[in-house]
Formats: structure tokens, sequence, C-alpha cells
């Protein structure tokens, strides 16, 4: 996984709140241990470390917490939840040899551009996220991300990757870098990721994208 910028930042104030939080924890575990030493003596002036206290909170929030609704609600976290397993396809301008088997079932043999399956997993964390996208011919895997949530737009999500071919693969689909943009998009009960991509000199391919969420 590797890091990803965003238009809404707010991690110094989120680690700030957390080193507050931290500090409190351990005023109350050193309060609630010295009111059970009487029947415990064991426990007697028990705690925890500050810097203990501060790992623990920041895994749980980095891990978990920026998802949930209080995170959402106060503006700690806006970035949107893209972790998961989507499935789709690439309409793509490449115009060499692809196998049947790799084709979309709703590819249209006659269309200028044919559509090919897709599949895409993407791990996701509050500041670090990896995209990796796989077809029957090819892989690829994020190297960089841009997560934008402005405001009257769709939530979207820009990465750059680098793709490596199947070795028996058609001898013009070599190993090139390329970038995704990518909008979530709601349709009905079904998230969507849908946008476009396109190639660097090792391919010069352009294309769409359009990705459903597994359950």
């Amino acid at each position: 996984m590797h890091t990803y910028s965003t238009d809404n930042d707010k991690r110094p104030t989120v680690y700030g709140v957390l080193g507050f939080a931290a500090y409190l924890l351990v005023l109350i575990i050193g309060w609630a241990t010295s009111l059970l030493a009487a029947g415990l003596p064991a426990i007697a002036g028990g705690t925890i470390s500050w810097g203990l206290a501060f790992t623990i909170l920041s895994a749980g929030f980095i891990r978990r917490g920026w998802k949930t609704p209080v995170a959402r609600s106060t503006g700690a976290s806006r970035a949107p939840d893209f972790s998961g397993d989507w499935k789709g396809y690439i309409k793509t301008s490449y115009e060499g040899h692809i196998d049947e088997e790799a084709l979309h079932e709703s590819n249209d043999t006659e269309a200028e551009m044919q559509r090919v399956a897709a599949k895409l997993h993407i791990d996701q964390t509050w500041r670090k996220i990896s995209v990796h996208l796989s077809t029957e011919n090819s892989e690829s895997d994020s190297t960089g991300a841009t997560v934008l949530t402005k405001e009257g737009r769709w939530p979207s999500l820009t990465y750059q990757y680098g793709n490596e071919p199947d070795v028996d693969s058609e001898s013009s689909m070599r190993a090139h870098d390329g970038t995704a943009d990518l909008s979530l998009k709601r349709n009905g009960e079904q998230d969507v990721l849908e946008g476009f991509y396109y190639t660097g000199p090792g391919r010069e391919n352009y294309g769409e994208m359009y990705f459903e969420r597994q359950p």
C-alpha cells in the first residue's frame, strides 16, 4: 500500500485530537487503578504510557475509525471508502487481438472499442491505499493516488499504475504505466466506479472504465 493525497486533509488536526485523547486515557486508567487498588493490590499504580495509548488510538482510527459516522459527521474524514472487490469492464482503444474469453459479456463485436472484462481489488486505510486491477491477460498495481471530495461533484479516485501483461500475451501488449480517473457514483442501491484511463508511451491507449462493488 502507498499513501494518497486528498483535498480535505485533516490529518494534523486529527493527530492532535488523538494525542489529547491518549493523555486523557492515561489519566483515566491511572484513576481507575487507584480506586481498585484496595481490592486488588496487584494493580496499584498500574497505568500505560502516553506513547502506547497514542499508538493504540491512532492504529484504531487509521484502520477502522475513519469510516465511522462520528468521523464523517465531525469532518475528521471525508475520503470515501473504496475498499473491497469491484467487477466490470474496460472499454479500450487497443486495436490488437483480444481473446474471446477476455471480453466482457456486454461486449459488442461491431463497436469501435471493445469491452474487456476486469476486476478491481482495493485495500484502503485512512492514510494508505492500493488498487489492483486484473484482466484475463494482464495485471496492474497502483503506485500513487489522489482522492478528491469537493462539494458539488462525485468523489473521485485518480491513481497512477504500472501494468504487466502475461508472458503469453500478444507481443503488442507491452508493460506500461498509465493513469486512471474514477468517480464514485450511486446507481440505485449499487456503488459504481466509473471513469477513464490513458496509458503512457509504452502503449498509448485510452478508454473508459466501469465497475460495480461486489457484496
